[in-house]
């Protein structure tokens, strides 16, 4: 069974058509949403996503509809070719054989002819209008570039209104059929005796159809139409006010942001996620009064933007600059512990030597029967194991961040960093590539069950011994280019969503800025070191000496809101649960709001936890950090919905790419897909992308594609060309 959305853009779903393969499998299916009257909306489903299918389809050239039917058609039997699927479903619930292309008049040439080849006869029933006269000598072309191609008839129907098609001629004589569902079996017999009249009446091609093939001119090449405005889909976001940004970070902030001219999203988002990693599994949030569910605030965050536009990296650097000073403060720390430990390693390894000697002497025994004593062998037992539990432990290094993810590595840093370690990687997709292959998917799963921030994990290898870490929390961070994310979440949304994306709940992507100038100014150097010091402060707090409370069974110690912010979060909660995740239908925003439970106390325990660093806060979490941390829900959502507009639509986005270019006058007419993506442009850097905003722009008159046949006996077609609308020249 093939599931698409109920409904698409507000409008109900009114009817779907599915595409079958030759075999009877489904491997798409169109709906049609519709408001009463208004305009129709006609999407395309041809992208699985699991059990359902999402809106989009990859395939060039594009299926036929109604293979299924052609499949099971005798070739010296005719065939009828109509313009949509509704048309094509008509006649099938007449016992009509019949196909038509996917998306409108302009989709003929792009569309798939072959498997009517060597068919007999072919009737075009072109719709009652100037489009469907279009439609008719596109199919008429493409019909006869094929190596066997069909005899084709015009089947005019007759009592047409304009813009009529067959399914306005059955309904002039079964008015009370609506046209979607199958044709009345009672009516059925005199439909087709009306139809086998009809035909009779069919004329022969137009003359100016075939000169027109043979001057090498696409049918209809000189008959251009209005081309249709092409707007972007993506959605805009909430820019980040300066309330949102914790108040002790403010002035430091702001000042990078200034400085660097850049949005501050990037390093607000940075310092955030670097917070929550030094917090990490040392303590936790219970969001609710009584309930022991308990949320570990690490996060993980993304910058999204264009390399050398908006400086991400250096944004990014000025946050992780601070855990860099940090980590390197505790490197020094470490290596002078590691000398005190090293003498007491040895002091206790000469004991131990002495008491191995003793035993080795006593173990002899004495007299003539060379008797042993008991009591001896019990005290250097006693001796042996008092020196080894009280032996100075090996010192570890404390670490806050790594660029390292192996399994085996990874388990051994939080072995020794049981708060939890900072994942940091400038380029995010290679990462996120990886993990998608079929090597990578061990990794994948450990992340994704590092990301609970209370998993554990026992690596038993041989050579290296038992690598035992009760704790695995981990936080990420890093920077993306929008078209390597594309391209990732392209593919990635084609095969089962694991929730890996949803994750990545600091993703951001601001908007570039409009204004640049020229700032150089001495760095606020006062404001960096304030925030410096909430770093050091809450990587030595103990949280219980603020407020947190820790049972005897309690792993780690805990907030709850104070009663204001539970009122806050209970308001929150309630309206997720209730509103937004029962009225959204995107089903990616979805499982975002998901994510969303734990991603609201994560960042009101992080704004607690910075003012208890910096002096202004103790006990539960307030309900100013509360509704600050639902504000910035709110702002993610905004990113969230960007971020996965492009995966929904990445052809429309290259479709307006390609029409700027086309604008500005940077493309000859006729030009080549080669010709687009050999120039590298952002959003059109493959054959995929181009031949995808190629067929947009052809649906909405922008464009017409011309194919030129093989010259000799043996040589390859000429590459397609695309002829720009002469309003644009």
């Amino acid at each position: 069974m093939v599931e698409i959305p109920q409904h698409y853009n507000g409008k109900p779903l009114v009817h779907a058509w599915t595409y079958c393969a030759t075999d009877g499998a489904p491997f798409g299916v169109v709906g049609r949403y519709q408001n009463g009257s208004d305009k129709k909306e006609i999407v395309p489903f041809f992208k699985c996503n699991g059990a359902s299918w999402a809106a989009g389809i990859e395939l060039n050239p594009r299926p036929l509809f109604g293979l299924d039917k052609l499949a099971a058609q005798p070739k010296d039997k005719a065939v009828f070719i109509v313009e949509g699927e509704k048309a094509a479903a008509a006649l099938h619930s007449i016992g009509v054989c019949a196909v038509s292309s996917l998306g409108g008049s302009q989709a003929a040439t792009k569309t798939d002819w072959t498997p009517l080849n060597g068919y007999k006869l072919a009737y075009l029933m072109p719709d009652n209008d100037e489009p469907g006269e279009h439609y008719a000598r596109d199919v008429y072309a493409a019909l006869s570039a094929l190596e066997l191609p069909p005899d084709v008839k015009l089947a005019r129907l007759s009592g047409l209104p304009v813009g009529g098609d067959v399914v306005d001629w059955l309904q002039n004589h079964a008015p009370d059929w609506d046209g979607l569902q199958p044709f009345p079996t009672t009516e059925q017999a005199w439909a087709l005796s009306e139809l086998r009249t009809e035909l009779k009446k069919a004329e022969s091609i137009p003359a100016e159809w075939n000169l027109a093939i043979l001057a090498g001119s696409a049918a209809g090449v000189f008959d251009w139409e209005k081309p249709n405005e092409i707007e972007t889909k993506t959605p805009t976001v909430q820019a980040l006010p300066p309330e949102l940004i914790p108040e002790s970070f403010r002035p430091w902030l702001a000042d990078v942001s200034h400085r660097m001219q850049t949005p501050p999203d990037f390093s607000t988002v940075s310092a955030l996620v670097i917070i929550g990693s030094i917090i990490g599994a040392g303590c936790a949030i219970r969001p609710k009064r009584l309930d022991d569910w308990e949320v570990i605030p690490n996060v993980w965050g993304a910058c999204i933007g264009r390399p050398s536009v908006v400086l991400k990296s250096p944004s990014m650097s000025e946050a992780t600059k601070l855990l860099d000073r940090l980590q390197a403060d505790y490197g020094e720390r470490y290596e002078q512990e590691k000398a005190g430990a090293e003498f007491d390693g040895l002091a206790t390894k000469a004991m131990l030597d002495d008491v191995k000697s003793q035993l080795s002497s006593k173990a002899k025994g004495k007299g003539k029967d060379r008797a042993v004593n008991p009591d001896d062998l019990q005290k250097l037992k006693s001796d042996y194991v008092e020196l080894t539990q009280n032996a100075t432990p090996e010192p570890t290094r404390r670490l806050f961040k790594t660029n390292e993810t192996s399994i085996q590595s990874m388990t051994v840093l939080q072995s020794q960093n049981p708060r939890g370690i900072l994942v940091f990687r400038d380029e995010l997709t290679a990462l996120l590539v990886k993990w998608d292959r079929e090597d990578g998917a061990d990794e994948r799963a450990y992340f994704l069950e590092g990301w609970n921030g209370n998993g554990s994990y026992t690596d038993c290898k041989i050579g290296r011994g038992i690598t035992d870490a009760k704790q695995i929390c981990i936080s990420l961070l890093g920077g993306i280019q929008p078209d390597k994310l594309k391209r990732y979440l392209y593919q990635a949304m084609q095969g089962n969503n694991d929730g890996l994306m949803q994750r990545l709940q600091l993703a951001v992507w601001p908007d570039e800025p409009e204004r640049w100038q020229l700032v150089d100014t001495v760095p606020n150097k006062a404001d960096k070191q304030r925030a410096f010091n909430i770093l050091q402060a809450l990587a030595e707090v103990d949280f219980i000496q603020y407020g947190a409370k820790q049972g005897e069974f309690d792993d780690r110690p805990y907030f709850r809101f104070d009663d204001a912010g539970q009122a806050v979060f209970n308001d929150w909660l309630t309206e997720l649960q209730t509103i937004k995740l029962q009225r959204e239908e995107n089903p990616l925003m979805v499982e975002h709001f998901g994510k969303f439970r734990s991603l609201m106390p994560s960042l009101a325990l992080i704004f607690h936890c910075i003012d208890i660093a910096d002096g202004k806060a103790s006990g539960n979490v307030s309900a100013a950090a509360a509704r600050l941390a639902v504000e910035w829900c709110k702002y993610l959502e905004s990113h969230a919905r960007r971020i996965y507009a492009m995966a929904e639509s990445p052809e429309h986005e290259a479709a307006v790419s390609l029409a700027d270019k086309i604008k500005a006058g940077c493309l000859p007419s006729p030009f080549t897909c080669k010709t687009v993506y050999d120039k590298g442009w952002h959003g059109l850097k493959d054959k995929h992308e181009v031949e995808a905003a190629c067929n947009i722009l052809i649906d909405e008159n922008w464009l017409i594609l011309e194919r030129k046949p093989a010259t000799g006996n043996r040589g390859r077609p000429p590459l397609p060309e695309y002829h720009i609308n002469p309003v644009f020249q």
